[in-house]
């Protein structure tokens, strides 16, 4: 196939000749479905160490200074 005759057919949202043989929702319904990557933003390290923030705060708050 030349680059001449490919084309982006916008209005049926088909690649190359413009004449697929699925429909737009077969089309749609072949893609599979995206499952982002689970990424832990806290690290365990922070984790402790707000952990530990928090309890300096509240202990500051009952009247507890160290």
């Amino acid at each position: 196939m030349k680059i001449e005759d490919m084309k982006i057919d916008t209005q049926g949202m088909s690649y190359g000749s413009g004449k697929s043989t699925r429909s737009l929702e077969e089309q749609r319904a072949a893609i599979p479905e995206y499952k982002p990557p689970k990424m832990n933003i806290l690290t365990d390290a922070l984790k402790a160490e707000l952990k530990e923030l928090i309890n300096e705060v509240l202990d500051e708050r009952e009247g507890k200074v160290n």
